[in-house]
């Protein structure tokens, strides 16, 4: 085994060195992954530019009035992006982060600072006009279920709020997943396999195939597609408390995962007018374990890591998305209708064997062997959505209008439950906290049911009152609430008196508007200015009771909504004839009764309430240059400043001080080179390299160096700064593309998201990228 293993890590090492070569040749010009797609890249015709639907209406991304980073089907196999966390990398403004704590399930995802891991999202999260984005309740250890990146025609990520036709959790902006519609004429076909290996790690690799056809031409027409991934883990799990003392237990590699999507779609041409299109999405996400790392356990310098968790933090999740889009062309006007149901099911295992030892024995390791402590979590999502829209179809008119009507009912049912026999038997649960074990085994259970129910009538109108000249004022007018019910039991949640479960019910209720008011103008076809003023919201919800050992005692039942009201200004152009293109924008942000999660001094428990306020301001600006007709260079700086702007201070404790910075990265550099190179008529050799910096944000933060501040912990710190650098080397002929890539080209290891169970322990957890990946990829596209 260890001799295949040095081969392997010899090929490796190869393959590594030549792509590092390939790179160092073209390095001179690393810029940003680029918006425009592979067509506009290699000819700069205008006609070839990207077509997005960010004002539900089918725009040229240079039209469109909003800061939009789109990204089709062809450049993300370009450039290798596979999941939600390639597409942050690749887009100024996103961040997407995932929790140190668990399975790995636990997300966060925010844009230009609007970041917010407890409560209802800011950042709205679509697979074509369909929201499924989570709420953070308390226990929810489950973050959005994010489409992995394949059959897809494009991603667009719309920065800055998005209230007006996408409503609620649209704080920040929208990431949009575009799936590819059923073509009623030919046959369209795309396959695409992967085989990798990773530095230290188990081999990865991918197969995926669609089809699309007409069965009845100009009637009826098909596509289906199927994928399956497999991620090999690279993080050891060597298991510190093991049942016999120099137990040599080991696993290598644990934390692999593993993707199956499928998706299959229908259109129906009914007469000349209806079109029917039902889709069917399916995907399930499998992990063997986590990738969290234990400090004490883990050299990144020599590619050493390891964690030393007890159990196997295991997780599978599942979605289906079945939907019917419904278009019916009245002649200057279109109606388009979208029904769907969104049902997804997910179960984890957490280990919470080293929380329990250090909020109960105050010691940071088990010193019972064998001592374990699973925390068992279930989620389901059953979210059912109705849109309407009613849309002018006259591009000439005056006016262009946009009216509609919206409804969902969101229902997520939760459940959570830490087993811990050890501690019953060191100490008298029933003498310190009144109750034994649940179940006999259980010391802490909780069982979330919440429903939010939205409705909201909108309407947007663009009006042209000068040649060029566009004036957009936008409305919306929501009702939502929330509904909530919350079970506690075992030992841990008890008062000392009274039923040993403990039921809380809430409602919170909210009638938010959220206008939309915008100038552009259009200098010529090619170059646009434009100025908007935009707000956004999230619902409210409802504090459940704090654990029985907390000191807090007065804390609101309920919180209300948050809002924002973002200012913007920017400019789209295409430079001598097309080969230059830029897209700048410069935002400011307010941020107002912040949702904010403060920390009751027990066990990470704590509430929910609105304080204070914040502001996010800086810019964006993207461009990519047809230095010639084989060189292509692109690129893109993103700066987000974003800060509390009041000091909030509560019986003498701090929850939020003026200037201190709100989680992420300030700064967001990306770059792209690609050059192509003629080999035949029919055969084309292409060299992609990219990089990626993420700043360290050098802010401060009262909890990090504040006494008086909720949840002082003088030892957390703000992520280092990240920089990657991944090359690819390819040959395309005809509709064959197949291609060697080194992801992770310097093996850069930053430790990320540090954590720790209480403020005392010495024991941190931290995250990190996966090390140098080389592999070969092969797609097929006609």
């Amino acid at each position: 085994m260890g001799t295949i293993r040095t081969t392997l890590l010899r090929s490796t090492n190869t393959v590594a060195l030549a792509a590092a070569l390939a790179f160092s040749i073209a390095s001179p010009a690393l810029a940003q992954r680029s918006t425009p797609d592979e067509g506009a890249g290699e000819t700069g015709n205008p006609s070839d530019e990207i077509v997005v639907t960010a004002t539900r209406q089918d725009e040229k991304l240079s039209k469109v009035p909003v800061s939009v980073a789109a990204f089709t089907a062809e450049t993300m196999d370009r450039q290798g992006v596979r999941n939600i966390n390639d597409i942050a990398r690749i887009t100024p403004g996103l961040n997407f982060s995932k929790d140190t704590f668990g399975s790995g399930t636990s997300t966060n995802i925010s844009i230009r600072g609007i970041s917010s891991g407890s409560g209802a999202a800011t950042t709205g999260i679509y697979v074509d006009d369909v929201a499924i984005q989570i709420r953070s309740n308390a226990q929810t250890a489950f973050g959005t279920a994010f489409p992995r990146v394949f059959d897809l025609d494009r991603i667009e990520v719309l920065r800055g709020p998005q209230g007006t036709l996408f409503g609620a959790g649209a704080q920040g902006g929208v990431v949009r997943f575009i799936t590819p519609k059923p073509s009623l004429d030919g046959t369209e076909l795309y396959g695409r396999a992967e085989l990798a290996l990773t530095r230290s790690g188990d081999p990865s690799y991918e197969g995926g195939l669609a089809a699309g056809f007409a069965i009845v031409p100009d009637k009826i027409g098909v596509r289906a597609s199927a994928y399956y991934r497999k991620d090999g883990g690279w993080v050891d799990r060597r298991p510190f408390n093991v049942a016999t003392p120099g137990s040599t237990e080991f696993y290598e590699n644990a934390n692999g995962s593993d993707t199956l999507a499928l998706r299959g779609a229908a259109t129906f041409q009914l007469g000349e007018t209806v079109t029917l299109t039902p889709s069917l999405y399916y995907q399930r996400v499998r992990n063997d374990d986590t990738g969290t790392l234990w400090g004490n356990l883990t050299d990144s310098w020599k590619g050493r890591f390891v964690n030393g968790y007890s159990l196997a933090q295991t997780a599978n999740d599942r979605f289906m998305l079945p939907s019917l889009n419904i278009s019916v062309d009245l002649g200057s006007v279109e109606l388009a209708a979208v029904t769907a149901y969104f049902d997804r099911k997910g179960a984890s295992v957490q280990d919470y064997t080293n929380l329990n030892t250090n909020f109960i024995f105050e010691t940071p390791y088990p010193f019972v062997p064998g001592w374990k402590a699973p925390g068992l979590a279930t989620a389901r999502q059953k979210v059912f959505s109705q849109e309407v829209r009613l849309s002018s179809t006259d591009r000439d008119a005056p006016v262009r209008w946009t009216v509609g009507a919206y409804y969902s009912r969101a229902r997520q049912i939760e459940s959570f439950k830490i087993e811990d026999q050890t501690t019953a038997r060191i100490i008298p649960l029933e003498a310190i906290f009144g109750i034994g074990l649940t179940d006999g085994k259980y010391i802490f259970t909780s069982a979330n049911d919440t429903v939010d129910k939205q409705w909201a009538v909108f309407a947007q109108f663009d009006a042209h009152p000068a040649p060029g000249l566009t004036a957009t004022l936008g409305l919306r007018y929501s009702g939502t609430t929330f509904d909530y019910r919350r079970d506690l039991g075992g030992p841990l949640n008890y008062a000392g008196s009274g039923p040993e479960t403990v039921t809380t019910t809430g409602v919170q209720k909210a009638k938010p508007f959220t206008p939309k008011f915008g100038l552009s103008y259009e200098i010529d076809d090619g170059n646009m200015l434009y100025a908007s003023a935009a707000k956004g919201f999230r619902v409210g919800g409802v504090n459940p009771p704090l654990f029985a050992s907390c000191q807090v005692k007065n804390y609101p039942s309920t919180f209300g909504p948050d809002t924002t009201w973002s200012f913007e200004a920017g400019t789209k152009n295409r430079l001598f004839g097309g080969a230059l293109r830029t897209e700048a924008s410069v935002f400011h942000i307010r941020w107002n009764n912040i949702q904010q999660f403060i920390l009751a001094g027990c066990a990470g428990n704590g509430f929910r309430d609105n304080i204070g306020g914040a502001r996010s301001q800086g810019f964006d600006l993207q461009f990519t240059l047809r230095a010639s007709s084989a060189l292509q260079l692109s690129g893109s700086v993103g700066y987000v400043d974003a800060k509390y702007n009041k000091t909030v201070i509560s019986d003498g404790v701090t929850f939020a001080r003026k200037g201190d910075s709100l989680p992420g990265s300030p700064w967001q550099f990306t770059g792209n080179v690609d050059y192509t190179a003629g080999l035949s008529d029919s055969t084309k050799g292409y060299l992609h390299a990219d990089m990626r910096y993420n700043s360290r944000n050098n802010g401060k933060l009262a909890s990090y160096d504040d006494p008086t501040a909720s949840g002082y912990d003088p030892n957390l710190q703000f992520d280092p700064a990240i920089t990657e650098v991944n090359a690819r080397i390819g040959l395309r002929t005809g509709p064959v593309d197949a291609s060697i890539f080194v992801n992770n080209l310097f093996d850069t290891a930053p430790l990320l998201g540090k954590s720790h169970d209480t403020a005392a322990s010495p024991l941190y957890y931290y995250g990190t990228v996966r090390p140098r990946t080389v592999g070969l990829t092969v797609t097929f596209r006609n």
